[in-house]
């Protein structure tokens, strides 16, 4: 019997057991994963640069790896729930090229005020109902958190609780001033 203690690292997992292109399609039969991703995990596996240029030509050849369509994919997944903001900053962590995200976004809308309004009523806060000065920057930061921009919380909070009368100084300037 072998004793696990003496297996080195690389032994113990398997590495490079098989060509690196078989173990990049292993990998995305997981999951879906840009060639960003998949670089990276073949590196950490101890593949050479040159078998993992090899999988990758290989993968977007017969686009098993298509960064585009990914892009798309993830917006498509996303859009109900994230802001603009926060899909373009997670794709360009994953390694994807800023006119892939563009593309993404001229293709699938996001209905960033939509997504406000939800937000707003699942906290709580009824339309018409007056809110206090606390809350209303508690819910304004929460959204400004979540990476909406602000002409746009101020707008659907202002249609939400009439909020141009009640705190007109937290209105944004109009452009060009």
């Amino acid at each position: 019997m072998i004793d696990g203690k003496a297996l080195s690292p690389v032994a113990k997992q398997g590495k490079k057991e098989r060509p690196a292109k078989d173990c990049a399609l292993f990998m995305l039969e997981r999951s879906d994963r840009t060639a960003q991703e998949l670089r990276k995990k073949l590196k950490e596996k101890g593949y050479l640069p040159e078998e993992i240029d090899d999988a990758l030509s290989f993968l977007e050849e017969y686009r098993y790896v298509d960064d585009a369509e990914y892009a798309k994919r993830y917006i498509r997944s996303h859009s109900a729930q994230k802001s603009i903001r926060q899909i373009r900053m997670q794709l360009e962590q994953k390694g994807i090229d800023a006119q892939w995200i563009d593309e993404g976004f001229a293709c699938i809308p996001v209905d960033e005020e939509a997504q406000i309004l939800a937000w707003i009523r699942k906290k709580g806060c009824a339309p018409g109902h007056k809110a206090e000065w606390k809350q209303y920057r508690k819910v304004a930061a929460g959204l400004y958190r979540k990476g909406y921009p602000s002409e746009k919380i101020y707008k659907v909070m202002g249609t939400v609780w009439g909020t141009e009368a009640q705190f007109p100084e937290l209105q944004p300037d109009p452009p060009g001033i």
